[in-house]
């Protein structure tokens, strides 16, 4: 048991590290304007496609990280760890979705392509087909501070990982607020919403390797 969670805390902090840095490198993470992001990847396609790899190696690393987290005594036989892992599962299905659309931005972007007949299609993907991602995107959010939740009352997982979850929802908040008001910082408010993310999720790894030990 002592080396699985030991693997299992190191895909959590492989997956936090990737999952931000995936949005990172995008040219601004969360937006829906069609225009704007053949615009954007087309003038950072090698950032984006670094981006695109990344966030299917988070996806991957999350799979074991989950397997090893729920396979602890406190969270072994808990239904509501099995549902907030469930939940994660679900949505980090979302989230490898999601790096295709990003996939398909980048190719829409290369040289020689039809920006103005790619953009009615980026269009579509950015609207109506966002139904077959975003529900799971949520899930995924939802999940881990669900999983953090619970694992932070089973002892497998820090108390404070709640509050990080709660502190990223109040910056993207009041963070939302100021950046209607100033008309800038919406990439810088991103980052920093999905940086609290990150580390709730590594904390999870922490708090798998302190209950090891």
């Amino acid at each position: 048991m002592g080396s699985v969670a030991r693997f299992a805390g190191f895909c959590w902090l492989g997956a936090a590290v990737a999952f931000w840095l995936a949005w990172f490198l995008m040219p601004l993470p969360g937006t829906t304007d069609a225009a704007f992001i053949l615009e954007q990847v087309g003038a950072a396609r090698v950032q984006v496609y670094w981006s695109v790899a990344l966030q299917l190696v988070s996806s991957a690393l999350f799979v074991p990280a989950l397997l090893g987290l729920t396979s602890l005594t406190p969270l072994r036989d808990s239904r509501p760890g099995f549902v907030a892992a469930a939940l994660v599962g679900v949505g980090v299905t979302g989230f490898a979705a999601d790096a295709i659309y990003h996939l398909l931005a980048y190719e829409m972007s290369l040289p020689g392509v039809a920006r103005e007949a790619m953009l009615p299609v980026m269009e579509r993907f950015q609207s109506a087909d966002l139904v077959f991602v975003a529900p799971q995107l949520l899930f995924l959010l939802g999940g881990v501070g669900f999983l953090g939740w619970v694992a932070a009352r089973a002892g497998a997982a820090s108390p404070r990982l709640p509050r990080v979850l709660a502190g990223a929802l109040a910056l993207l908040v009041v963070g939302g607020v100021a950046v209607r008001a100033l008309g800038t910082g919406r990439r810088e408010l991103a980052l920093a919403v999905l940086a609290l993310f990150s580390v709730a999720v590594n904390q999870l790894g922490w708090g798998l390797r302190r209950a090891r030990s």
